[in-house]
């Protein structure tokens, strides 16, 4: 149930926040910086999406194009990084509503991010499954890379916000901020930050799917990756069936004991 990934978005890779804003709003959105337009609008599984910005950034903001313009003009180099894009894995739990799932992810961005001075575009994707249980919602969030005020973008980064032990920090606040919602509603369920290994879990981690892999998966196209994970679950199931039974001669032997 836990996810966090965070990427850069960096000029030197071709890419660009104004691309990577028109593919998590599934909107047609045009760069002036390299001078075209990006066309997702295609996409139909976008649920919500807002702007969130610090109290301290400029209300001209709020429009988009204004403020995907901002973040390039911010940026002189030819390979400078423009921002940083995280996706987040949202519960897929039929006692939450997808208000719930908006306000788990406005909450976050606002304690986290805004905090620091990042503004943000919000997006979240439906991530539906013909098997409901497998439904993955996420979110999306473009984040700036440069602290803002009222007259616009800092000159001078922050270098912190690249420290791994900050990630570290962001990951581990994004479970918390979870389980203090299933807390909240009595939910018997908790994900952490941590990996298998370190939670003391021995199971076989399955692999990120990655988006185009994802997509194919959708369509009910089986791929490589997809397929190595239907063996790792498989093996999983297993595993768990071998202790469910190991469990219960155990407990049939101690009850033989004591009659």
């Amino acid at each position: 149930m836990y996810g966090f990934d965070i990427r850069p978005i960096s000029r030197l890779k071709d890419q660009s926040v104004c691309k990577t804003a028109a593919y998590i709003l599934r909107e047609n959105v045009r760069d002036e910086y390299q001078g075209k337009t990006h066309y997702y609008a295609r996409g139909k599984d976008l649920l919500f999406s807002e702007i969130l910005l610090p109290e301290t950034a400029p209300k001209r903001f709020y429009d988009l194009s204004i403020l995907l313009t901002e973040i390039d003009r911010a940026e002189n180099r030819y390979d400078a990084r423009t921002g940083r894009v995280v996706r987040l894995s949202l519960p897929n739990r039929r006692e939450l509503s997808i208000e719930d799932l908006i306000q788990l992810a406005k909450e976050f961005i606002k304690e986290v991010f805004l905090s620091m001075g990042m503004c943000a575009v919000l997006a979240i994707h439906e991530g539906k499954h013909e098997d409901p249980q497998k439904n993955n919602p996420h979110a999306h969030i473009l984040l700036t890379d440069r602290p803002v005020g009222p007259d616009g973008f800092c000159a001078k980064k922050d270098r912190t916000w690249n420290q791994v032990s900050q990630l570290n920090r962001w990951r581990q606040l994004w479970a918390e901020k979870q389980n203090q919602l299933f807390r909240d509603r009595q939910l018997d369920v908790r994900v952490s930050h941590e990996s298998l290994e370190v939670q003391g879990i021995q199971r076989e981690p399955t692999l990120p799917l990655g988006r185009a892999a994802a997509a194919l998966e959708r369509k009910g196209i089986q791929t490589e990756r997809g397929n190595r994970n239907r063996e790792i679950e498989a093996r999983a199931r297993a595993q768990n069936e071998a202790e469910r039974l190991r469990r219960q001669r155990i407990r049939a032997r101690r009850h033989g004991r004591e009659r």
